[in-house]
């Protein structure tokens, strides 16, 4: 019985060895393909990102160096709300709009123009704001069209990050970005 015991159990342990050997064997001997990482060194890295209406009114607000000027977002549009002095008197203007992108431009048609409460013709009230409002460097009023236009490049003046506008949903409460020169 002694004699057969340790047969099996000889067995049993040359077994596992092959085993072991064949398996570690399979490891060593596996075929790798190779990754093509050429040109990925050097790429720009974009981090997308989505924020609601209340965070873009927060960011521009907080960080634009402009204490006269006041951005309102909400689902009914983006009003820019804008004091400025004229011969010593604050005169509040402001302007309202949905916005779009185009390119790197965030375009806010104007529907809704204000002056000091004057009652005055839309295409008055455009021509005064163009020539009173002392807009910041970067938001600039359109010629021929009631547009306020935001190039996005003054995010990363203000920000120190390229940001790159995709697409504006204000009614649904979301505004989708990519956000570069972060890796």
């Amino acid at each position: 019985m002694m004699h057969k015991l340790w047969m099996i159990l000889f067995f049993t342990l040359l077994l596992i060895n092959l085993i072991i050997v064949v398996i570690v064997a399979s490891f060593f001997n596996q075929d790798y393909e190779e990754s093509d990482l050429t040109g990925t060194e050097n790429s720009p890295q974009a981090l997308t990102s989505i924020l609601p209406n209340q965070t873009i009114e927060t960011l521009i607000n907080d960080n634009l160096p402009y204490e006269n000027f006041n951005v309102d977002i909400d689902t009914s549009g983006v009003t820019v709300n804008i004091e400025s002095r004229v011969l010593g008197i604050p005169i509040r203007s402001s302007v309202r709009g949905a916005p779009i992108v185009d390119g790197d431009n965030i375009v806010i048609p104007l529907t809704d123009l204000n002056l000091a409460d004057l009652p005055l013709s839309e295409d008055t009230l455009y021509s005064a704001l163009k020539t009173f409002l002392d807009l910041p460097e970067g938001i600039t009023m359109a010629d021929g069209k009631k547009e306020l236009i935001i190039d996005t490049k003054i995010f990363e003046q203000y920000f120190g990050i390229g940001l790159q506008v995709n697409k504006i949903d204000y009614e649904a409460d979301t505004w989708y970005f990519s956000i570069n020169n972060i890796f």
